[in-house]
C-alpha cells in the first residue's frame, strides 16, 4: 500500500473524529482501545504459550543482553549499557507517558470527587503499558527468533536509514563499486552491514553497477548504464515490521497471516493515539487562545498528522523524542512543587476510606 494513500486514510478518519467533537472522540476511542488490546494481548499470550518452552531462555536472554547488548542488533549498534538504558527509557516514556504530563489531561476530564482515586487508576497505566504489554512482547519477539532474523526487503538507494562508507574512511563522495551484490570499496548499513544487494525481488540477480555519492545526493547506476532508484536486500528490520514477522512465525503453526494482527492493532494504535493527542492539544490550545484558536488547531493537527505519515519512522522517533522530553522537564519541576499537596492529599483520602464501615 502506497505511504500517500495511508497518510490519506489515516487523516481523514482522525478529521472526521476531531471535527465531530469531544463525544465523537471519547466515543471512538472508548471502542478502538480495548480491542485493540484484547486481540494483541491475546494474540500474544497464544504465541507464549507455543513457545513456553522458550520464556525462561529468554528472560536469560534479556538479562544477559542488557548488561552486554548485541552489537547492530535490531538497531541498537553498540556495547555500551549506557546506551541501552537510554533506549530502554526513551521507548518506555514514549509507551506509558509517565512523567510528561499528558494524561493528567483526559484524567482531569473525568467526573469524581476523589482525585486520589483517579491518581490511583492512573498509575495502573504505565505498569499495564510497560511492564505487561511491552514484556510479552519482548518475549514474544526473542521467543519466536525474530529480532535477529534477516528479512527480504525493498529498499530506495536514498532510504532513510541507510548510511554508505568508504574503505578509505576519509573519503565522504565518490563511487562505491558493487560486483555481484557487493561492494568492494566500502559498505552500506541499515542496522547493520548489508551483504549482498539484488536488483530484482526474487534475489535471484545481484546488482551490478556503481553507486554515485555527491554530498546529500546519491544515485546508482547499474552494469547496463541505467539510472535505477531501489535495490532488494536481507537485513534486520526494526519497528512493526519485526513485531509482525513474529507474530507470523509464533502463530504459523495455527493459521498463516499472524503478521495482519499487528497491522491491525497498528492501525487502531496510531488512530486511537492521534485521536487521543488531539484532545491534549485542544485543550492546550482553548487555555492558550481561546475557543478561536481550536478551530485553526484541528486544520492544523490534520496536516501535521498526514506530514507524520509520510516522513521516516526515524525522524518521527527523533522529533518525538526531542517533544516528549520538553515535555517531561517543566512537567517533573510541576511535580516536585505539588509534592506536599499530593502527599497531603493522599493521606487525607487513606485516612478517610480505614474509617469507613464495612459491609
Amino acid at each position: 500500500i502506497p505511504v500517500i494513500a495511508t497518510a490519506i486514510v489515516t487523516s481523514a478518519l482522525v478529521g472526521f473524529v476531531i471535527i465531530g467533537g469531544i463525544k465523537r472522540i471519547g466515543a471512538v476511542a472508548a471502542t478502538l482501545a480495548p480491542l485493540m488490546a484484547a486481540i494483541y494481548v491475546i494474540s500474544g499470550i497464544v504465541i507464549l504459550m507455543l513457545h513456553y518452552d522458550m520464556i525462561i531462555p529468554t528472560f536469560g536472554l534479556i538479562f544477559e543482553s542488557a548488561f552486554n547488548p548485541t552489537a547492530g542488533a535490531v538497531g541498537v549498534g553498540t556495547g555500551s549499557l549506557l546506551t541501552t538504558m537510554i533506549w530502554g527509557v526513551k521507548r518506555g516514556l514514549f509507551s506509558n507517558e509517565a512523567g510528561q504530563g499528558s494524561a493528567p489531561i483526559a484524567h482531569a476530564a473525568a467526573k469524581t470527587d476523589e482525585p486520589v482515586r483517579e491518581g490511583v487508576v492512573a498509575l495502573l497505566e504505565p505498569f499495564i503499558d510497560t511492564i505487561l504489554i511491552c514484556t510479552m512482547t519482548g518475549l514474544v519477539l526473542l521467543s519466536t527468533g525474530s529480532w535477529n532474523k534477516k528479512h527480504e526487503m525493498s529498499l530506495s538507494f536514498n532510504s532513510n536509514g541507510l548510511a554508505y562508507s568508504f574503505a578509505d574512511s576519509g573519503h565522504k563522495s565518490g563511487e562505491l563499486m558493487v560486483q555481484n551484490g557487493v561492494i568492494t570499496n566500502g559498505s552500506v548499513k541499515l542496522y547493520d552491514t548489508i551483504d549482498t544487494l539484488y536488483a530484482d525481488k526474487s534475489f535471484t540477480a545481484p546488482f551490478n553497477g556503481t553507486i554515485q555519492i555527491e554530498g546529500s545526493s546519491i544515485k546508482a547506476i547499474d552494469s547496463s548504464g541505467a539510472s535505477t532508484g531501489s535495490f532488494y536486500a536481507k537485513t534486520y528490520e526494526n519497528g512493526a515490521p519485526v513485531t509482525a514477522l513474529a507474530f507470523e512465525i509464533g502463530l504459523s503453526s495455527l493459521f498463516s497471516g499472524g503478521r495482519y494482527i499487528v497491522t491491525l492493532c497498528v492501525f487502531l494504535f496510531a488512530i486511537s493515539t492521534a485521536i487521543s493527542w488531539f484532545y491534549y492539544g485542544d485543550r492546550a490550545t482553548q487555555y492558550l487562545f481561546g475557543d478561536r484558536g481550536i478551530h485553526v488547531y484541528k486544520w492544523f493537527y490534520i496536516g501535521a498528522h498526514f506530514t507524520g505519515s509520510i516522513v521516516t519512522l526515524t525522524t518521527i522517533w527523533a522529533i518525538g523524542d526531542i517533544a516528549l522530553g520538553l515535555m517531561t522537564i517543566p512537567n517533573i519541576l510541576a511535580l516536585f512543587l505539588l509534592s506536599g499537596v499530593t502527599v497531603k492529599l493522599t493521606n487525607d483520602y487513606f485516612s478517610r476510606s480505614h474509617e469507613r464501615p464495612t459491609d
